[in-house]
């Protein structure tokens, strides 16, 4: 896969920076913090569980003060959070649910598209995208290298992921499953999904 990255669960977990840490060690490259009910303290904790040296390889999804006390590696906007202090000079991602939001989106660094197929971690939440209309949009240039897939990636959706020219996969529910604070487990299916 061109770009694997990682999205850290909704809550927090004993256990969780070790895991997080461990994944850095067998090669993640980008790991988008996602904690949509947290406050900077909780935020903070954790990462003063991932060695500093990791810190630029993380994306944050909320308590974007923070990048004023923490190298992270950049910002990632979204419906709850969508603006930014105009004085931010780093990385910046998006995410997107329609082709249209995709096209408009030049000025970030990445874009996720979602839901590309049925959610594995979200219950319902099923796939946006016809097969026809992705190859549309990446026959037009629409889905590139910019343009991450998010939505019930798994190792099985990889290869048409590939096809489609899609600049790489984000994974929540294929990497954490339903039991999160198995180690072993996630790093297993870390490794599976690096194809």
């Amino acid at each position: 896969m061109k770009r694997l990255i990682a999205i850290t669960v909704p809550y927090f977990f004993p256990q969780e920076g070790d895991i997080l840490s461990t994944l850095f060690e067998e090669g993640l490259e980008c790991l988008h913090i996602r904690k949509p009910q947290s406050c900077p303290e909780e935020i903070k904790k954790l990462l003063d569980t991932i060695p500093y040296i990791y810190h630029s390889r993380i994306k944050l999804h909320d308590c974007f003060e923070l990048v004023n006390e923490y190298p992270v590696g950049g910002i990632h906007l979204n419906s709850r959070n969508n603006s930014i202090s105009t004085s931010f000079k780093g990385s910046l991602s998006r995410s997107c649910h329609s082709l249209q939001e995709v096209e408009n989106c030049n000025k970030y660094d990445y874009v996720f598209l979602s839901p590309i197929f049925r959610s594995i971690s979200k219950e319902g939440y099923g796939g946006g995208f016809s097969i026809k209309q992705l190859e549309e949009a990446s026959a037009k240039g629409i889905i590139n290298e910019k343009v991450i897939a998010l939505g019930g990636m798994d190792k099985k959706s990889i290869p048409l992921i590939k096809h489609l020219n899609f600049g790489g996969i984000a994974v929540l529910g294929a990497l954490w499953g339903k039991e999160p604070e198995k180690k072993d487990l996630v790093i297993k299916q870390y490794k599976e999904l690096q194809v």
